[in-house]
């Protein structure tokens, strides 16, 4: 679609007939009588007062000598009635190809809420296209551009509602987003490990933060990108790379510090062991933790691994096991835990989910502070 030039498209074309009707009645001057003075057919100056006769020359030199209105005015008038018309075709031309495209589009992702997140429903349908297509350098009514630009691997679960059309809004979003996120750290092998343990260590010392996890990542040649979470996509993270560099996705979809450093973790796992820089993408969402994909489960262990190494909670687990009462034993578990260097609220999360026991609101993961 061609770009839209500047100049304001009048809702219609105004003929300089219209000019001359308005002008005749404001003098009181009769159409019969101004066209027998100016020796035109009165059925001529009628058809051209209703648009149906074209403006001349020798029409216009006429209408300057009988009312006094310039020659020039007169053709310029004929000129942007002439313009405005073509403009007018032209537009109706834009708006048919543009409502057409919406309609494509709308089949593949969630159009009227990807406008909504852009702030773009108050345009036009010509304009929003038009901003859509400069946004994006490939087809977003096209389901197999969509996949070799934005999909990632993810599978579908009976006990997760996936809109299939808001998942794909969200990795729209996200490729915007990370288009837009510089970075100018290169990446190399084997920081996504350095990366991997920075964020294990803050996230047992407590003083993970969102501009710490930024700034981690950033140090090692990894972007960090947050996109907002939307209906029916239950997206926690995601990572791809983008040029030369890894990116790093997540939502904050659950307001748990501890749960985004295991997200993180998750993917940085992916990020070293399983992306190529020509292609792929991971997406961590509901069901992931736990997912009989050998690559997921990898990316789980790794990230348990990193958080409570596994001698260490076999250590505190020997010890809290001592009790029978699981509340007592969550306690064992916290106390054992800050003995070891481990955060409380990472074991006892870590217990609960070995356990599948969650009857405790005790050692509660921080809230994300963006």
């Amino acid at each position: 679609m061609a770009t839209r030039s500047n100049r304001l498209v009048p809702f219609r074309a105004i003929h300089p007939g219209e000019i001359l009707r308005d002008e005749l009645l404001e003098r009181g001057i009769k159409q019969k009588d101004f066209a027998k003075s100016i020796g035109m057919q009165a059925s001529h100056l009628n058809a051209f007062i209703k648009g149906k006769r074209d403006m001349n020359e020798e029409l216009a030199m006429k209408l300057e000598a009988q009312l006094g209105i310039p020659f020039k005015t007169w053709m310029n008038l004929h000129n942007g009635y002439v313009y405005d018309k073509k403009a007018i075709e032209q537009r109706n031309e834009e708006d048919k190809n543009a409502q057409a495209f919406e309609e494509d589009c709308a089949k593949v992702i969630n159009l009227k809420l990807l406008y909504k997140k852009l702030d773009m429903n108050l345009l036009s349908c010509s304009d929003r296209v038009c901003k859509i297509m400069e946004m994006f350098p490939f087809d977003l009514r096209s389901p197999e551009e969509l996949r070799r630009n934005v999909a990632g691997f993810y599978k579908h679960s009976e006990k997760v509602q996936i809109d299939e059309t808001n998942m794909q809004t969200w990795l729209v979003l996200n490729w915007l987003k990370t288009s837009q996120t510089e970075i100018h750290t290169t990446y190399n092998k084997g920081n996504g490990l350095y990366a991997a343990d920075k964020i294990a260590r803050m996230a047992n010392e407590r003083t993970l933060t969102v501009e710490a996890i930024k700034q981690c990542l950033n140090d090692y040649g990894i972007s960090y990108v947050e996109v907002e979470k939307l209906e029916k996509a239950p997206i926690d993270a995601y990572s791809t790379y983008f040029g030369d560099n890894p990116a790093i996705t997540v939502t904050y979809r659950y307001n748990d510090l501890d749960k985004l450093a295991f997200d993180l973790l998750h993917e940085l796992c992916h990020v070293e062991n399983h992306l190529e820089p020509n292609g792929g993408a991971f997406i961590s969402m509901e069901g992931t933790l736990y997912s009989k994909d050998p690559k997921e489960k990898e990316a789980n262990e790794f990230a348990r691994e990193h958080l409570i190494p596994d001698n260490i909670w076999n250590d505190i687990m020997r010890v809290g096991s001592a009790n029978l009462s699981p509340h007592r034993i969550v306690n064992t578990i916290a106390r054992e835990a800050e003995k070891n260097g481990i955060s409380p609220s990472i074991a006892v999360s870590r217990y609960k989910h070995d356990a599948n026991w969650y009857q405790t609101s005790a050692y509660k993961s921080p809230k994300i502070n963006p």
